[in-house]
């Protein structure tokens, strides 16, 4: 199994490597390029949704508190006509739920004993239930209507007056949990004196449904404020109906939620960046046309950027998947095509261990492998064929120098013994020639006082000795003339 050494000193595997790190690198920068132009964009194109979202939403209960306003106005008329029909009002009451879907409640509620006949209470008022319309006069000592908001507004201020939502605390005849915001306006008679207050509920639900509908993304939520900055839609479990975004920003000091209350309340339009339980979020805002209230949709940071982020993580994994792809294929591709030259590798290995038989394979490629491919196999087999003439050559120089150096040993043998024989005989001649120059001394210094037969016997002496000098000395030119005939013949043979 190959190590990273190996890898790192595989071409392939570095060619292929360093390509996939300049796509990379290109690729990088691309997306890098892409997303911050499509991050601003997506924020663009979702905040624009977001506000369209809000401005339907908005027009949408516009719309429909308007179809409430004009119904009103329209029975107002039949009402103020009918004045001296005070039995009559009961059945207006219950037209008005049975033509409005949207309307869950009707009073025509008139001033304390404006019909003498009827008492002090009179308001016909009528509640639609789901299942059937219930009608009552809902005027009593346990019920004062003329103290409730719904009246004293539009009395007060003698024109029509949406009011803050409220729950009825009825205790008698019917009994209604919801909790409604009314539209109420005055009703006069044909001398322009208020007589009483024509007043249609909506339930605080269907606000609630309608508003918490509008969810253009998973955690977005909204805010319905009153004219006084209550919470008319709760956005959680711990909201109830009469708690202020002032509160909160009160408990908080947070003065961006501050600014946002107050520009609600004061029936701005607008976007802000807020951050709500420590996630920053996208602030939308606007007001009702008729009722006073604003709205205001909070779009946290996460879900703008949702369908951005979830793109992002798609084209990394796609890109990341591309480019190990891209890896595999660049480096099977650079290993065929260089796999000639690992061929190449292995056969200059076997050239330095001194073999040159290795085979080359013709890839048939015209590019710059295949040249060198052919021209190497054209070196290799140059290379063999000198190696071998070389190898001939050293084969014959190693038979000679055999040759010589046996000679030469044989040589060496002879001229010691040569020596052997040289120093043998010079020894030997060394006693007769020192008796001859001793015998020679002695007759040159008393040759008179010898007799002629002792200096016979030492000529005699001399002359024996100097025999046997020329004896050894025969035998040494003897053994020259052999040793000068012994080369002369080594050589012709």
């Amino acid at each position: 199994m190959k190590s990273l050494k190996d890898y790192r000193r595989s071409l392939s595997a570095r060619l292929s490597v360093w390509t996939v790190l300049v796509v990379t690198a290109i690729f990088l920068a691309a997306l890098t390029i892409m997303f911050t132009e499509s991050r601003d964009h997506v924020r663009t194109d979702t905040l624009g949704v977001a506000r369209q979202t809000l401005d339907g939403t908005v027009l949408h209960i516009d719309n429909t508190l308007r179809a409430v306003e004009v119904a009103a106005n329209n029975m107002l008329r039949v009402i103020e006509d009918n004045l001296d029909k005070p039995d009559k009002m009961f059945d207006y009451s219950r037209r008005v739920l049975e033509v409005n879907p949207d309307i869950d409640g009707c009073s025509i509620s008139f001033e304390p004993f404006y019909y003498k006949e009827k008492g002090q209470y009179f308001s016909a008022y009528s509640y639609n239930n789901g299942d059937s319309i219930l009608t009552e006069n809902e005027g009593a000592d346990s019920y004062q209507y003329h103290e409730k908001d719904w009246y004293k507004k539009p009395k007060a201020l003698n024109r029509p007056y949406w009011t803050e939502p409220y729950q009825e605390d009825a205790t008698e005849g019917i009994i209604v949990q919801d909790i409604f915001s009314s539209y109420s306006q005055p009703i006069h008679d044909k001398k322009g004196r208020l007589v009483g207050v024509f007043s249609v509920d909506i339930s605080l639900d269907w606000f609630s449904d309608t508003v918490s509908a509008t969810k253009p993304f998973p955690n977005s939520f909204t805010i319905l404020l009153g004219k006084g900055g209550t919470f008319l839609v709760p956005t959680d479990s711990t909201r109830h109906a009469n708690e202020t975004i002032l509160t909160g920003s009160q408990n908080n000091a947070d003065p961006a939620l501050q600014s946002l209350r107050e520009a609600m309340t004061a029936g701005e339009s607008g976007y802000r960046e807020m951050t709500f339980n420590g996630v920053l979020s996208h602030v939308f805002f606007k007001p009702f046309r008729n009722t006073g209230w604003s709205v205001a949709m909070v779009c946290p940071e996460s879900d703008i950027y949702a369908a951005f982020h979830q793109l992002k993580r798609t084209v990394q994994l796609v890109t990341a998947i591309g480019l190990l792809l891209l890896l595999l294929s660049t480096w099977y591709i650079v290993s065929r095509s260089v796999r000639p030259l690992q061929r190449l590798v292995d056969s200059t290995h076997l050239m330095t261990q001194h073999k040159f038989t290795g085979e080359i394979p013709d890839s048939k490629r015209e590019d710059e492998i295949g040249q060198l491919q052919r021209r190497f196999k054209a070196m290799q087999e140059s290379l063999g064929k000198y190696v071998t003439k070389v190898r001939q050559q050293s084969a014959v120089l190693e038979a000679r120098h055999a040759e010589l150096q046996q000679a030469y040993d044989h040589a060496k043998e002879e001229a010691h013994v040569r020596n052997a024989v040289l120093h043998k005989m010079t020894k030997n001649m060394l006693g007769p020639v020192a008796d001859i120059t001793t015998v020679t001394r002695t007759l040159c210094e008393e040759y008179q006082n010898m007799t002629y037969d002792y200096m016979d016997a030492m000529v005699d002496k001399i002359d024996n000795d100097a025999h046997q000098v020329g004896e050894l000395l025969n035998e040494l030119l003897r053994a020259a003339e052999e040793d000068t005939r012994h080369p002369q013949t080594d050589e012709a043979s």
